[in-house]
């Protein structure tokens, strides 16, 4: 990968883990610009992959905004929806969503851009997929 697409890609991260955050909507358009086409987070690792499958390149960072862990943490699915209404609806952070996240018992996500669909997981392999506002679902 191209030096210079690593640092844009984390320069995004950068932005989406600020105080003052970084819209969904804007994230994704900013990836799309780079060739990513979904990216993964993983709160055990703390690390969020990046993946330009028209190259089979990829880009590890670690995750600026860290959690405990999520270990014995039980899956909630409405708390995790509640986490999802929030951030949809403008209300926090990334912070505020990924700690939300976490508490629902959430260990990773991957978002498919392409697909128009982030699929979250827990650690027993509990899943949830959301679809983006507005997408039409399969």
């Amino acid at each position: 990968m191209q030096p210079t697409t690593s640092a844009a890609i984390r320069a995004i991260w950068e932005k989406v883990h600020s105080p003052k955050g970084f819209p969904f909507p804007s994230t994704v358009a900013a990836l799309v610009e780079l060739g990513v086409t979904r990216y993964r987070a993983d709160y055990t690792a703390n690390t969020v992959t990046a993946y330009l499958d028209a190259t089979g390149e990829t880009d590890v960072a670690p995750l600026t905004v860290k959690h405990e862990g999520t270990a014995g943490k039980q899956w909630s699915l409405s708390g995790l929806r509640a986490a999802i209404q929030a951030a949809q609806a403008g209300v926090g952070n990334y912070h505020d969503f990924s700690t939300a996240a976490v508490e629902a018992g959430v260990a990773e996500y991957t978002c498919f851009i392409a697909g128009k669909k982030v699929v979250y997981f827990g650690v027993l392999g509990e899943s949830h997929t959301e679809w983006f506002p507005g997408a039409k679902k399969d």
